[in-house]
């Protein structure tokens, strides 16, 4: 029975051998065309996946927003985009804490200017970032650029970036801009037998602290605070380090005989460093009994000093 099937087999291949080379070639054919698509399709990628969370701290991973604040705290940034983007000026104003206004914008006008510099033209978009979280202070930057599909052109093509510090007061949360963090009241008082020193006010934004400084002169002779004819006249003692104030060389602080002056002066200092200030050192006091700064030089300013010694306020 097997031969002859095998002697049928071999006599229908001869006889339809044309046939049989057709079916084969299409075959051959049908598995190359499948083969070479194959080869030449794009790779399946998996899906892409984004390692974006805005409200996980930059400085500190383990530190997020709670979750409570996470989607009002985008609602609220949203607004305040949207009325800027959309030049509502004064509804966009109005989000912004009072402390924040009087500080950095006490107009309407001169918040105008600031929004028509950071949201020049239209079409901008922006993205948000936490960025650390200090004694409840949610810090977040903020990057605002140009909207290239809006635009359809990348002429000009650039952001800008600043931090926007959000609070919770009284279970409403506020909006402060520019880098600001708040003023603190102070009443830190030290003095001795040449004069009295209060420091008043110290006023906090992201990347500096500035302390306003009043000196009342108990004497009949003039008192230098800083002139700048030594290197460390003031300074702030943050325990680890010191910084002198990134202001000196614009001032000078002299106390007239029994008068009083105030002045501010800026510090670096990052808000979220964990430094802590811990005094103000003025390194270089001198008593003269004349001091003309105008017409005398540093040295014979120096030279008169009748009393040169380092006083310091702690907080």
């Amino acid at each position: 029975m097997f031969r002859n099937l095998k002697a049928r087999i071999v006599e229908y291949s001869q006889k339809n051998k044309k046939k049989l080379i057709i079916v084969f070639l299409i075959a051959w054919l049908i598995i190359f065309i499948i083969n070479t698509i194959l080869k030449n399709a794009p790779e399946q990628l998996p899906a892409p996946s984004t390692t974006y969370k805005p409200h996980v701290s930059v400085i500190d991973e383990k530190q997020e927003v709670p979750q409570k604040y996470q989607q009002p705290i985008e609602n609220l940034i949203d607004k305040y985009m949207n009325y800027c983007n959309n030049k509502e000026y004064e509804k966009a104003y109005n989000m912004i804490t009072k402390e924040c206004r009087d500080k950095n914008y006490p107009t309407l006008e001169q918040f105008q200017l600031y929004v028509d510099h950071v949201f020049e033209g239209k079409n901008k978009i922006y993205n948000i970032q936490s960025y650390s979280i200090v004694d409840n202070k949610y810090i977040y930057q903020i990057r605002i650029l140009d909207d290239i599909l809006a635009t359809g052109t990348t002429d000009g093509y650039y952001y800008y970036e600043e931090k926007f510090v959000v609070t919770e007061e009284n279970g409403e949360l506020k909006l402060s801009i520019a880098e600001y963090i708040g003023d603190e009241k102070l009443n830190t008082v030290a003095e001795d037998n040449n004069m009295k020193v209060e420091i008043t006010n110290v006023s906090r934004d992201y990347e500096t602290e500035t302390y306003t400084i009043k000196v009342t002169n108990k004497t009949d002779k003039f008192i230098v605070i800083a002139d700048n004819a030594y290197n460390n006249e003031i300074t702030l003692d943050l325990g680890e380090e010191t910084r002198k104030p990134t202001n000196t060389n614009l001032v000078f602080f002299y106390v007239r005989p029994n008068s009083t002056t105030t002045q501010e002066f800026k510090f670096k200092k990052y808000y979220d460093n964990g430094l802590t200030a811990k005094r103000i050192v003025f390194g270089t006091v001198r008593i003269l009994k004349e001091y003309d700064w105008q017409t005398r030089t540093t040295q014979e300013n120096i030279d008169n000093a009748i009393e040169l010694y380092a006083f310091q306020i702690n907080f």
